[in-house]
């Protein structure tokens, strides 16, 4: 199912034109800003009844504007609109879908506090934010 979930994943970030640049896994080298990048980071599985099994797939997710052609200011506001755009792009997409013929329910939150960086190209303003995909199977 994770493979199943970062398809779906990648077709909902390939559709928001304000990411330049997306991946599953962080890159050493980023070429175009703004850039997305994200990865599993936990599962869960219980068993509802004896015949239903809740299974929730987390993923970390990471929002990046490099400053190194514009102001800290203004990549602030490229930051937000971006995240912006995620939000609303997963809310269309993950509206109670379906993976594999299974419910699919999906939150996101931030993760943390926006951060800012110092790297080899210049400062990167960061969002990070928090994904759940929760669903449950027949046992």
């Amino acid at each position: 199912m994770f493979a199943a979930i970062r398809s779906k994943i990648d077709a909902t970030l390939a559709a928001i034109p304000e990411i330049k640049q997306y991946s599953s896994s962080p890159k050493t080298k980023i070429s175009n800003y703004p850039y997305v990048f994200y990865f599993p980071s936990g599962f869960e599985n219980s068993y509802e009844t004896n015949q239903e099994n809740l299974k929730v797939y987390r993923f970390q997710m990471f929002a990046i504007v490099g400053t190194k052609q514009t102001t800290e200011a203004s990549a602030s506001d490229v930051l937000a609109g971006v995240v912006d755009a995620i939000i609303t792009k997963f809310d269309e997409d993950w509206n109670q879908g379906l993976i594999d013929n299974h419910r699919v329910w999906m939150t996101m939150d931030s993760g943390d506090s926006w951060e800012m960086s110092e790297e080899q190209d210049g400062l990167e303003i960061y969002a990070p934010l928090s994904l759940e995909f929760r669903l449950l199977t027949d046992v």
